[in-house]
């Protein structure tokens, strides 16, 4: 039997309310039996996502049901999904996502098209039946363009700030050199070491205007709704980056992704009230940690970019920092 040309790679836990809906609109893609795979890994849930994933599935030609006895997390349960997928591409999509009709058959013939390793798209942010539109920070559309003329653009947003798997699709070849496989250890911002490296690694690029990755937001498990631990994994994440960017002959990569360090840390001091004593402690000593490689330039250099308030709530991370330089 033929290789499918484009398969999907779902991580499903205790998706019972939503996987139904999400495996039904990849009936709506406007791709043959024989192009479409669909690849769930049911990662170790306790519901019944298993049998409806083998219902939903049930015509479809090519389909894997993997199952994990045990939660492995996303980011293991993405590179299972990978390493299983017969695909000549590869497509994300949370089992909570969904994507609008003939999305896929949208951007399956873009990155045919154009020849380039990976292509990207807006994403529609879904909160109840409010619609957000989140667009891909790169203003040329629809032609191939190359990755490191896209990672900085002074201090604005750019593609490295757009960390949505579902939002694009990739070639084989990126999973065949190991780009294209997530950080295991990471159990939250996974996603934002992912696109860096994506961008660090890969050559070229499209953005896409497609008819909709959507996202599904306000899910009451979601890592975003309640502060705990996990959410310090942007710490590791983000210092996995700036080490990354160290290898490569452009001073202003490291210079980005030390303003994606504390911007995040700010938004999540933010949240301080919401923190345990623990958790702050640790915040404030992780992200001191991270930045540790920083020159007194680099951090002269960052830290004036930002705003006044912003500099303001930073202020026990930077004493901190201080304190390490004195010790």
């Amino acid at each position: 039997m033929p290789d499918p040309t484009l398969s999907v790679i779902i991580p499903a836990h205790n998706a019972e309310p939503f996987i139904a809906e999400t495996l039904l609109s990849l009936r709506c893609q406007d791709l043959s039996h024989e192009e479409l795979e669909i690849v769930v890994v049911n990662d170790g849930s306790a519901d019944a996502t298993a049998e409806i994933a083998s219902d939903a599935c049930r015509s479809v030609k090519h389909f894997q049901l993997i199952t994990n006895e045990q939660p492995s997390g996303v980011s293991a349960a993405r590179n299972t999904g990978l390493r299983a997928a017969a695909g000549d591409y590869v497509t994300f999509l949370d089992a909570d996502d969904w994507f609008a009709n003939r999305h896929l058959r949208v951007l399956l013939d873009a990155i045919i098209r154009l020849g380039v390793d990976f292509v990207r798209c807006d994403q529609i942010q879904a909160i109840d039946k409010t619609r957000q539109l989140r667009r891909a920070p790169v203003f040329r559309r629809n032609e191939a363009l190359r990755t490191h003329d896209y990672i900085v653009h002074g201090w604005t947003q750019t593609m490295v700030d757009f960390p949505n798997t579902n939002t694009g699709v990739y070639a084989r070849r990126l999973a065949d050199n190991g780009t294209l496989f997530f950080d295991e250890s990471l159990y939250s911002a996974e996603d934002r070491e992912w696109n860096w490296r994506l961008m660090l690694e890969a050559d070229s690029f499209a953005v896409i205007d497609a008819p909709g990755a959507y996202y599904r937001r306000g899910v009451s498990d979601s890592l975003t709704a309640v502060y705990n631990e996990t959410q310090l994994h942007f710490i590791p994440s983000c210092a996995k980056t700036i080490a990354q960017t160290r290898r490569y002959d452009n001073p202003a990569f490291t210079l980005k992704a030390l303003h994606n360090l504390f911007a995040l840390a700010d938004i999540h001091l933010q949240r301080r009230a919401e923190m345990p004593r623990n958790l702050y402690r640790r915040l404030v000593d992780g992200v001191a940690e991270a930045s540790a490689t920083a020159t007194a330039d680099e951090l002269d250099e960052v830290i004036l970019s930002f705003r006044p308030e912003r500099v303001r709530r930073l202020r026990p991370i930077m004493r901190r920092m201080e304190a390490k330089g004195e010790a």
